[in-house]
């Protein structure tokens, strides 16, 4: 490719061949991985050293100066080349005007091909790791409030309908189940991520006798990939980031989904942390839950970046194309969208107040035991069909005189069927929520299990961390 060497500024009015320079540069996104760079380069060029490509002095030269720039560009100071290509010219071209013709050397057996692939493995590996102990930290979060929230009640539901009462911890610690597979996702993720390309050259390899052992422990990666076509030319690393970026943000959109709705004056089961609700423009009592409704939206532009790379690469013939040039973009932006995400909904949630009576209340003033006399007259030897239809036409009555289940009396009971007696009184929306014992359900032991289970979970987590 020609590199076009005249300098423009972005915000100025560019025509002709400035233009097409524009629309080829991945600059604003490559910006983001100049770290990476600069931390690539400097194991390649102790590398050139050790094989003796490059002498002591030489070496010391180009590590000086690639550190002054990562320096400059810290501090704001460094002056980007808008007219170059990407970082890697720009840093390159820097490295020249500090050491001289010595910075030619380092580009030895390097393509930007191989160089590009690794910072970006580098960066993504960074990104991951945060993303996984942030999640950790708000795993924890989730058994906190289940612990402390063992005796709420509150309706369960199905179709938005009240259907069974369950305890509020039973819905915290699902959050916790579905998370934590999300967790499990980025942790496969990273897995697949910790392979160093470098050495790779353009595609078929280099003619140099590269260390690439040395570069790999350098670098901290954990394995080589083993063919060099392969190692430049495949992004499903970035896939399976995205994928998992994809599936925790739209966990996150529907968890929101529920916050959105229990904030309701209709349900008024929560209350949400003021700084994270904005009020409107022109109705003075509002409370908008903006943060909880922009992850939901978030939660769609991730998904895009997932879809737009499987479209991206699914009819790349291999090795190196110009179209992987647009694989790290939504993926930067993911991750990071990711990773705030988590951090203000673990806030959220640390923050958040719990309307106890409210729930409970809600609960109670239903038909939502229905299915728990239903299963009474089953005990009795109903047929389970006959049951349920007995219920719903009682249900049915109840609601046409805005009565419930709950205000039914022994006598009441018994003008409906003979086969109702005394301990028909016993059943209450507690005592539905404490014969849920099985495995996963919503009793208190069932929710005591889950808790005890998910700590251990946790702390097992945390020495595999450790």
């Amino acid at each position: 490719m020609t590199h076009n060497k005249k300098k423009n500024n972005f915000t100025s009015s560019v025509q002709g061949e400035e233009i097409f320079g524009k629309f080829t540069s991945s600059f604003e996104t490559d910006i983001h991985l100049y770290e990476e760079d600069i931390e690539v380069s400097i194991a390649y060029s102790k590398m050139l050293k050790k094989i003796g490509i490059i002498n002591q002095s030489e070496n010391l030269k180009i590590i000086a100066g690639l550190n002054e720039i990562k320096s400059e560009i810290l501090k704001g100071t460094f002056k980007w080349d808008f007219s170059l290509e990407d970082i890697h010219m720009n840093i390159e071209s820097s490295l020249y005007t500090k050491i001289g013709n010595v910075a030619g050397k380092l580009h030895t057996g390097r393509s930007r091909n191989d160089q590009i692939v690794t910072d970006s493995r580098l960066y993504f590996k960074k990104k991951t790791k945060t993303i996984i102990e942030e999640l950790f930290d708000l795993l924890k979060v989730l058994v906190d409030i289940a612990d402390k929230n063992k005796e709420i009640i509150m309706p369960g539901y199905t179709h938005l309908q009240k259907g069974q009462p369950v305890l509020l911890s039973h819905s915290i610690l699902a959050y916790f189940s579905i998370l934590y597979r999300d967790y499990e996702r980025f942790r496969k993720a990273l897995i697949n991520i910790d392979f160093m390309p470098l050495g790779s050259g353009a595609f078929a390899g280099v003619n140099i006798p590269i260390d690439q052992d040395f570069l790999q422990n350098e670098l901290g990666f954990s394995q080589k990939i083993s063919n060099s076509i392969d190692a430049v030319s495949s992004r499903d690393f970035i896939l399976d980031l995205l994928y998992s970026c994809s599936s925790l943000m739209i966990n996150f959109s529907r968890i929101c989904e529920e916050f959105i709705i229990w904030n309701t004056d209709e349900f008024n089961f929560i209350s949400l942390p003021e700084k994270f609700t904005t009020g409107s423009s022109i109705m003075p009592q509002k409370k908008n839950p903006d943060f909880l409704e922009l992850i939901r939206a978030k939660a769609g532009t991730n998904l895009g970046s997932l879809l737009s790379l499987f479209t991206t690469i699914k009819g790349l013939p291999f090795t190196y194309n110009r179209d992987l040039q647009e694989d790290r973009q939504g993926a930067i932006q993911a991750t990071q969208t990711v990773i705030e995400s988590i951090k203000i909904i673990k806030e959220i949630l640390s923050e958040m107040k719990f309307n106890s009576e409210k729930m409970f209340q809600s609960a109670e003033n239903s038909n939502i035991l229905a299915t728990d006399f239903a299963d009474y007259l089953t005990a009795k030897n109903i047929p389970f069909r006959e049951a349920y239809n007995l219920m719903k036409e009682i249900s049915n009555t109840l609601k046409r005189t805005n009565k419930n289940i709950t205000d039914l009396s022994l006598e009441d009971f018994q003008n409906i069927s003979p086969v109702f007696t005394n301990d028909v009184m016993k059943i209450t929306i507690k005592s539905s929520v404490e014969k849920r014992n099985s495995f996963g359900g919503t009793s208190s032991q069932s929710i005591k299990n889950q808790i005890k289970d998910s700590k251990n979970l946790l702390n097992k987590l945390s020495n595999e961390i450790k």
